[in-house]
């Protein structure tokens, strides 16, 4: 299967402001639930990148979360950075890149980055080199599979690596229907012009080499 997720066609969603409101909402929902999830403390003082920022909607998720933190972002589209910088540049510091071109961080989040990647073991292993813990989120089980996503992911997906732990959780929450949406499920006979998106996530944290 060709994986569509080139930087090109993530420019171009970006540009054409095709990520949309839904694409807004989606990452500060799936934000809110990582930060329950991780259990760190509030009082974390380290460096935090959020790997595939996308618009950058989680960073003020994570602020919250952890108000002494620094706080970066990175995405491989330069105009998703450039609107990053726009909306969130007083609380983060972002750039464009890949994970061939990062720092080192104390705590790497990549946030429903790894499916969309062809390669996702090789990008991870190589994030695990450049931080001390590595907190990956992806959809649980996901069939079939969403149109961008390469991989299926089940508990034991990272294993070749030092989890150190798992843990699987839902999201879940109502949002409201397009005008298009809202025609489609008309014709369907369900005239709610709200919906409720729900799916199954597993987070692997995973153990970096950084001391």
């Amino acid at each position: 299967m060709e994986n569509i997720n080139t930087k090109d066609y993530w420019e171009s969603r970006f540009i054409t402001k095709n990520w949309g409101k839904s694409g807004n909402r989606q990452t500060k929902e799936y934000a809110k639930a990582n930060v329950a999830q991780t259990n760190l403390d509030s009082n974390f003082k380290g460096s935090v990148l959020d790997f595939g920022c996308a618009l950058g909607d989680a960073i003020p998720i994570y602020h919250q979360a952890f108000p002494d933190a620094s706080l970066y972002g990175m995405d491989l589209s330069e105009v998703a950075i450039e609107i990053c910088k726009n909306k969130y540049g007083d609380i983060a510091k972002f750039e464009s890149g890949t994970h061939d071109t990062i720092k080192q961080y104390d705590l790497i989040f990549a946030s429903h980055v790894m499916e969309h990647l062809t390669a996702d073991k090789t990008v991870v292993a190589h994030l695990l080199t450049n931080c001390k813990e590595l907190f990956v989120f992806v959809p649980y089980k996901e069939s079939p599979l969403y149109r961008e996503h390469v991989n299926y992911y089940e508990r034991n997906y990272y294993d070749n690596f030092e989890v150190l732990e798992k843990k699987v959780f839902l999201v879940q929450f109502e949002y409201k229907l397009s005008l298009i949406n809202l025609v489609k499920s008309c014709v369907k006979g369900k005239f709610s012009n709200k919906a409720t998106f729900s799916k199954d996530i597993i987070m692997f944290r995973i153990n970096g080499a950084i001391l």
